[in-house]
């Protein structure tokens, strides 16, 4: 109980937004004050509830946040005309609304797309059985959803354009501050290491911004642009030169460089008129000769005109419809689990509509948050802050009902709900979800003219049974779905390596562009998957979690392994090696495959010295030596629960 009532009051300040909740509060009063004040009171609240798809935006390249609003808002129109058309028909009813849910949640897992997965999708299609039966109002209705999906995307532009810094500059800014804490850390081998495990996350999380912020661009990049992917590329480089040098165990790193990349930094964030100018001569050993150049490198990007980028950067293009593609398939995570949500979520709606409860909508909307932990520690969580937070949010709505406010309060009463909800929601989950049960109870009770206290405190019994659902489906399903696939995986991504380490670095001088897209694709789709897999058998309820934690080290060092291909692969001009040592390479990718795969004893293959990219060998060893360790501390574990058991 301690637990529960600590995690109402545990807020993680760095995911509190105020100013999104202030907008999306906003978003949610106007229209429908409006359409009170001019006599159409549902016409108002239409465009209030299109005006949801803000919802869906978080801090990310402008590109991408203006596609995903008026996508959002194209589909709640959608929503809506079907959920219009189907509410008179239960079985079409109950088979559309599935369809609504499942879908979205696929996509939305597929992509990596954060928020609250189909949440408001399932709102949206249920809000007609709260409206009065008239199927030929549905385009109507989809149309006025569609312009609180206009003014949704107005908002978002507005708030592009008066936003301090581009969200891209703040990743590039990241990247600088990593390297910068290398550089100084570096001649401290502890320190070092510290620091380069959360090195390779941040330059991929630069990396899918960059990505995504270029979608749909057929036409040159911008120069700003350029110089912001050209900067990237850099400040990748230049850690993949830390990396080699710190794997040949060359140190000190001269202090004259550390200085001069600081100022570098600085000049990166200053006008050309403030820039500050490097006057001290610098020798180095020709050891560091590489990390020097691209130091120097940084800074003539950084002092070029925009008239002068004559480069054009490349910059992969985020091919969404291939990462949906590729996840169909059980050895995906994402697609196991979107079937095991499909399984519950069809129950959920079976039982909602077959005993024809009240409001029948409300029981899949509690399973489906609940599953939107899908593992089973996470879910137990959800369905314990949502159990909670809806008891508490009900009995709030009650006691201000009781009073039976006038419909311009109960308005204004959701819009300060929502915006209580978008400004905590990413903070504490179990506190939002009060304001998430007034906000969407209301909006259905003025959807339905009615606002009575009984629309409050009968929502607890359907929240329990949606809570049972998702709990019983979860534990029966889902109980070791991960931790079994997760080896399996691992062994996956391993291969994968081997043929780009191949397809790179054999003497037959590979060059394929449309090879390369696709194999650094895949690779991509399955390290995201290693990467949800394992989070995901960490939250499983009945996996040793001992074992599951063993194989961490074994997948950072596969992620530092995909960070130098990944580098390899945009080198060109990159050394190859002879047969017999991609033999000796190959070999111990598939040595440590199979150990994986087969759960095998490995025998340590010692490896020979890459003439580049020799950081490579180091994560080869380093990997086979966690594996080595991995198997004994495994046998050891199961063992003892075997003499206990």
């Amino acid at each position: 109980m301690g637990n529960v009532l600590k995690s109402l009051i545990t807020f993680d300040t760095s995911k509190v937004d105020p100013m999104k909740g202030v907008r999306q509060g906003l978003l949610l009063i106007f229209p429908a004050l409006l359409g009170y004040f001019l006599g159409n009171f549902a016409l108002g609240l239409f465009v209030s509830t299109g005006t949801l798809a803000h919802i869906y935006v978080f801090k990310s390249s402008p590109r991408s946040m203006i596609r995903t609003v008026i996508l959002c808002s194209l589909s709640f129109a959608v929503c809506m005309i079907l959920g219009t058309l189907t509410v008179t028909e239960p079985i079409l009813y109950g088979v559309t609304l599935l369809l609504v849910t499942v879908i979205p949640y696929y996509i939305f897992s597929a992509l990596k797309i954060a928020g609250p997965s189909s949440t408001f999708f399932l709102v949206t299609f249920c809000l007609p059985s709260n409206l009065p039966i008239a199927p030929n109002e549905a385009l109507y209705r989809g149309l006025a959803i569609l312009v609180g999906g206009a003014i949704a995307t107005l908002v978002v532009i507005l708030t592009i354009l008066f936003q301090k810094q581009k969200i891209e500059n703040r990743a590039i800014n990241l990247d600088f501050n990593m390297i910068k804490e290398l550089m100084h850390n570096y001649n401290d081998v502890d320190k070092f290491k510290e620091s380069a495990k959360t090195a390779v996350t941040q330059f991929k999380n630069s990396d899918e911004l960059l990505i995504t912020a270029t979608a749909g661009v057929n036409q040159k990049l911008s120069p700003r642009f350029q110089r912001l992917l050209l900067l990237h590329t850099s400040a990748q480089g230049l850690y993949s030169e830390l990396l080699e040098l710190h794997e040949k165990g060359i140190r000190p790193i001269p202090d004259e460089l550390v200085e001069m990349m600081d100022v570098a930094i600085r000049n990166a964030y200053r006008t050309t008129a403030s820039r500050e100018k490097w006057t001290k001569e610098v020798h180095v050993d020709e050891a560091f000769d590489d990390l020097l150049q691209y130091i120097l490198k940084i800074d003539e990007i950084t002092n070029l005109d925009s008239s002068q980028i004559e480069h054009e950067a490349s910059v992969r293009k985020p091919l969404y419809s291939q990462r949906i593609i590729h996840n169909l398939t059980l050895d995906s995570i994402v697609f196991r689990n979107t079937l095991i949500y499909a399984v519950i979520m069809a129950v959920a709606i079976f039982i909602s509509l077959a005993f024809n409860i009240q409001k029948s909508y409300w029981i899949p909307l509690t399973a489906h948050t609940v599953l939107l932990g899908m593992t089973t520690r996470r879910m137990l969580d959800r369905s314990v802050a949502r159990g909670l937070g809806t008891i508490l949010g009900t009995l709030v709505l009650s006691a201000i009902l009781y009073f039976n406010p006038h419909l311009i309060i109960a308005v204004i009463i959701m819009g300060i709900a929502a915006m209580v909800t978008e400004t905590f929601v990413g903070s504490n989950y179990a506190f939002a979800v009060i304001f998430i049960t007034i906000q969407v109870i209301l909006l259905n009770g003025l959807a339905s003219d009615n606002l009575s206290i009984s629309i409050a405190y009968t929502r607890i019994f359907d929240v329990l049974i949606g809570i049972v659902i998702a709990v019983i489906g979860i534990l029966l399903i889902n109980r070791q779905t991960a931790s079994a696939m997760l080896p399996r995986t691992i062994a996956e991504v391993v291969r994968k390596e081997a043929v780009i380490f191949q397809y790179l670095f054999s003497e037959n001088h590979y060059q394929d562009d449309l090879r390369e897209r696709d194999e650094s694709l895949a690779l991509s789709v399955k390290m995201s998957n290693m990467t949800q897999i394992n989070n995901s058998a960490s939250g499983e309820l009945f996996s040793n979690q001992e074992v599951i934690r063993y194989y961490y080290p074994s997948i950072f060092a596969l992620e530092e392994i995909n960070f130098m291909l990944m580098r390899a692969m945009q080198d060109h001009q990159r050394q190859r090696i002879s047969d017999q040592q991609m033999g000796e390479y190959l070999v111990s990718f598939e040595n440590l495959a199979k150990h994986f795969e087969l759960q095998s004893r490995l025998e340590i293959n010692e490896l020979s010295d890459l003439p580049q990219y020799n950081y490579i060998k180091s994560a080869l060893m380093r990997l086979q030596n966690n594996c080595v360790h991995t198997r004994k501390d495994i046998d050891d574990v199961e063992n003892g629960v075997a003499i206990k058991a």
